[in-house]
Protein backbone atom coordinates (compact mmCIF):
# COMPACT_ATOMS: atom_id res chain seq x y z
CA UNK A 1 0.00 0.00 0.00
CA UNK A 2 1.41 3.35 -1.07
CA UNK A 3 0.84 6.14 1.47
CA UNK A 4 0.73 9.71 0.13
CA UNK A 5 0.15 13.01 1.94
CA UNK A 6 -1.15 16.07 0.11
CA UNK A 7 0.48 18.81 2.13
CA UNK A 8 1.54 22.43 2.11
CA UNK A 9 2.10 24.70 5.11
CA UNK A 10 0.05 27.39 3.38
CA UNK A 11 -3.75 27.34 3.22
CA UNK A 12 -5.88 27.91 0.14
CA UNK A 13 -3.54 26.26 -2.35
CA UNK A 14 -5.92 23.49 -3.41
CA UNK A 15 -4.86 20.58 -1.18
CA UNK A 16 -8.34 19.15 -0.77
CA UNK A 17 -9.22 19.57 -4.44
CA UNK A 18 -6.07 17.75 -5.50
CA UNK A 19 -6.53 15.07 -2.81
CA UNK A 20 -9.97 14.25 -4.15
CA UNK A 21 -8.90 14.30 -7.80
CA UNK A 22 -5.89 12.04 -7.17
CA UNK A 23 -8.01 9.64 -5.11
CA UNK A 24 -10.87 9.50 -7.59
CA UNK A 25 -8.50 9.27 -10.57
CA UNK A 26 -6.72 6.27 -9.07
CA UNK A 27 -10.08 4.68 -8.24
CA UNK A 28 -11.32 5.23 -11.79
CA UNK A 29 -8.43 3.24 -13.25
CA UNK A 30 -9.07 0.33 -10.91
CA UNK A 31 -6.97 0.92 -7.78
CA UNK A 32 -8.57 0.55 -4.38
CA UNK A 33 -8.10 3.85 -2.54
CA UNK A 34 -8.68 5.15 0.98
CA UNK A 35 -8.82 8.93 1.40
CA UNK A 36 -8.27 10.17 4.96
CA UNK A 37 -9.61 13.66 5.55
CA UNK A 38 -7.35 15.21 8.20
CA UNK A 39 -8.15 18.83 7.36
CA UNK A 40 -10.31 20.52 9.96
CA UNK A 41 -12.49 22.08 7.26
CA UNK A 42 -13.49 18.61 5.97
CA UNK A 43 -13.33 19.85 2.39
CA UNK A 44 -12.38 16.46 0.93
CA UNK A 45 -15.49 14.94 2.46
CA UNK A 46 -17.65 17.81 1.23
CA UNK A 47 -16.19 17.65 -2.29
CA UNK A 48 -17.28 14.01 -2.40
CA UNK A 49 -20.77 15.05 -1.33
CA UNK A 50 -20.43 13.55 2.14
CA UNK A 51 -21.56 15.66 5.09
CA UNK A 52 -21.43 14.94 8.82
CA UNK A 53 -24.94 13.54 8.68
CA UNK A 54 -23.64 10.66 6.55
CA UNK A 55 -21.42 9.12 9.23
CA UNK A 56 -21.29 8.50 12.97
CA UNK A 57 -17.71 7.25 13.42
CA UNK A 58 -14.56 9.12 12.43
CA UNK A 59 -10.82 9.02 12.95
CA UNK A 60 -11.40 10.70 16.31
CA UNK A 61 -13.19 7.59 17.56
CA UNK A 62 -10.03 5.57 16.93
CA UNK A 63 -8.10 7.66 19.46
CA UNK A 64 -10.93 8.27 21.95
CA UNK A 65 -10.10 6.14 24.97
CA UNK A 66 -13.77 6.14 25.97
CA UNK A 67 -14.75 4.12 22.91
CA UNK A 68 -13.61 0.90 21.33
CA UNK A 69 -14.17 0.86 17.58
CA UNK A 70 -12.45 -0.82 14.65
CA UNK A 71 -11.10 1.10 11.70
CA UNK A 72 -13.67 -0.62 9.47
CA UNK A 73 -16.46 1.03 11.47
CA UNK A 74 -15.03 4.48 10.68
CA UNK A 75 -14.66 3.99 6.90
CA UNK A 76 -17.46 4.80 4.48
CA UNK A 77 -17.72 4.15 0.76
CA UNK A 78 -17.65 7.31 -1.37
CA UNK A 79 -17.34 5.96 -4.92
CA UNK A 80 -16.51 2.68 -6.62
CA UNK A 81 -13.02 1.69 -5.36
CA UNK A 82 -12.86 4.86 -3.22
CA UNK A 83 -13.46 4.89 0.53
CA UNK A 84 -13.29 7.78 2.97
CA UNK A 85 -12.11 7.97 6.56
CA UNK A 86 -13.54 11.28 7.81
CA UNK A 87 -12.32 13.24 10.80
CA UNK A 88 -13.75 15.67 13.29
CA UNK A 89 -12.57 17.24 16.56
CA UNK A 90 -9.26 18.08 14.88
CA UNK A 91 -8.14 20.27 17.79
CA UNK A 92 -8.70 17.40 20.21
CA UNK A 93 -6.78 15.02 17.96
CA UNK A 94 -3.91 17.50 17.79
CA UNK A 95 -3.91 17.87 21.58
CA UNK A 96 -3.85 14.08 22.02
CA UNK A 97 -0.91 13.79 19.62
CA UNK A 98 0.94 16.42 21.65
CA UNK A 99 0.72 14.07 24.62
CA UNK A 100 2.32 11.23 22.67
CA UNK A 101 6.04 10.71 23.11
CA UNK A 102 6.50 8.69 19.89
CA UNK A 103 4.95 10.81 17.15
CA UNK A 104 6.88 8.74 14.61
CA UNK A 105 4.76 5.63 15.26
CA UNK A 106 1.46 7.04 16.46
CA UNK A 107 -0.42 6.73 13.16
CA UNK A 108 0.86 3.21 12.63
CA UNK A 109 -0.72 2.34 15.97
CA UNK A 110 -4.04 4.12 15.43
CA UNK A 111 -4.39 2.83 11.87
CA UNK A 112 -3.44 -0.69 12.86
CA UNK A 113 -5.08 -3.22 10.58
CA UNK A 114 -5.37 -0.93 7.59
CA UNK A 115 -2.80 -2.99 5.69
CA UNK A 116 -5.18 -5.95 5.72
CA UNK A 117 -8.04 -4.13 3.98
CA UNK A 118 -6.67 -4.43 0.46
CA UNK A 119 -6.00 -0.79 -0.37
CA UNK A 120 -3.50 0.03 -3.08
CA UNK A 121 -3.27 3.70 -2.12
CA UNK A 122 -3.86 5.70 1.03
CA UNK A 123 -4.19 9.45 0.42
CA UNK A 124 -4.17 11.88 3.36
CA UNK A 125 -5.55 15.38 2.91
CA UNK A 126 -3.63 17.47 5.46
CA UNK A 127 -4.50 20.76 7.07
CA UNK A 128 -2.21 23.78 6.64
CA UNK A 129 0.59 24.89 8.95
CA UNK A 130 2.75 22.85 11.25
CA UNK A 131 0.65 20.76 13.59
CA UNK A 132 1.30 17.67 15.64
CA UNK A 133 -1.10 15.85 13.32
CA UNK A 134 0.99 16.78 10.30
CA UNK A 135 4.14 15.73 12.19
CA UNK A 136 2.58 12.29 12.60
CA UNK A 137 1.44 12.16 8.98
CA UNK A 138 4.91 13.01 7.66
CA UNK A 139 6.44 10.26 9.78
CA UNK A 140 3.90 7.78 8.43
CA UNK A 141 3.68 8.37 4.68
CA UNK A 142 5.92 7.35 1.78
CA UNK A 143 5.57 10.47 -0.37
CA UNK A 144 4.30 14.05 -0.32
CA UNK A 145 2.35 15.71 -3.11
CA UNK A 146 2.69 19.47 -2.65
CA UNK A 147 0.25 21.84 -4.38
CA UNK A 148 1.63 25.35 -4.81
CA UNK A 149 -0.58 28.25 -5.83
CA UNK A 150 1.20 30.14 -8.59
CA UNK A 151 1.38 33.46 -6.79
CA UNK A 152 4.27 35.18 -5.04
CA UNK A 153 3.55 34.40 -1.37
CA UNK A 154 2.87 30.73 -2.05
CA UNK A 155 5.93 30.25 -4.26
CA UNK A 156 8.18 31.99 -1.73
CA UNK A 157 6.88 29.64 0.96
CA UNK A 158 7.95 26.48 -0.89
CA UNK A 159 11.14 26.24 1.15
CA UNK A 160 9.12 26.02 4.35
CA UNK A 161 8.11 22.42 3.67
CA UNK A 162 11.76 21.42 3.38
CA UNK A 163 12.55 23.20 6.65
CA UNK A 164 9.65 21.31 8.19
CA UNK A 165 11.01 17.96 6.99
CA UNK A 166 14.48 18.89 8.22
CA UNK A 167 13.14 19.77 11.66
CA UNK A 168 11.53 16.32 11.82
CA UNK A 169 14.78 14.77 10.54
CA UNK A 170 12.99 13.39 7.51
CA UNK A 171 14.29 12.98 3.97
CA UNK A 172 13.47 15.99 1.73
CA UNK A 173 13.03 13.43 -1.03
CA UNK A 174 9.63 12.63 0.50
CA UNK A 175 8.35 15.48 -1.69
CA UNK A 176 7.88 13.51 -4.88
CA UNK A 177 5.43 15.71 -6.81
CA UNK A 178 4.93 19.48 -6.87
CA UNK A 179 1.75 20.76 -8.53
CA UNK A 180 1.63 24.42 -9.63
CA UNK A 181 -2.02 25.24 -9.06
CA UNK A 182 -4.45 28.05 -9.96
CA UNK A 183 -2.19 29.24 -12.76
CA UNK A 184 -3.42 32.30 -14.68
CA UNK A 185 -1.43 32.28 -17.90
CA UNK A 186 -2.79 35.72 -18.82
CA UNK A 187 -0.69 37.52 -16.22
CA UNK A 188 3.04 38.20 -16.18
CA UNK A 189 3.04 37.69 -12.41
CA UNK A 190 1.87 34.10 -12.78
CA UNK A 191 4.40 33.42 -15.52
CA UNK A 192 7.24 34.82 -13.39
CA UNK A 193 6.20 32.76 -10.40
CA UNK A 194 5.97 29.61 -12.50
CA UNK A 195 9.46 30.33 -13.83
CA UNK A 196 10.67 30.63 -10.22
CA UNK A 197 9.25 27.19 -9.46
CA UNK A 198 10.89 25.74 -12.56
CA UNK A 199 14.22 27.22 -11.51
CA UNK A 200 13.85 25.92 -7.95
CA UNK A 201 13.20 22.39 -9.23
CA UNK A 202 15.51 22.51 -12.24
CA UNK A 203 17.55 19.59 -10.90
CA UNK A 204 14.53 17.44 -9.98
CA UNK A 205 11.91 15.90 -12.25
CA UNK A 206 9.00 16.39 -9.84
CA UNK A 207 7.29 19.56 -11.08
CA UNK A 208 4.07 18.90 -13.00
CA UNK A 209 2.61 21.10 -15.73
CA UNK A 210 0.53 23.89 -14.14
CA UNK A 211 -3.15 23.49 -13.41
CA UNK A 212 -4.99 26.49 -14.84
Amino acid sequence: MKKIAVLNNKGGVGKSTISVHISYGLAKVGYKVLLIDMDGQNDSSLFLGITESAYTKTFYDLIDRRTSVSIEECIINARKNLDLLPSNHIDEINAEFHRCSRIDIILKEYLKGIDTLGYDYLIIDCGPQRTRINDAVLCYIDNVVMPVQVEAASVRAVGNIYEYLSDLRLDPGLVSLVVPNMYDQRTNDAKENLDSLKEFYSDKDILTPPVN
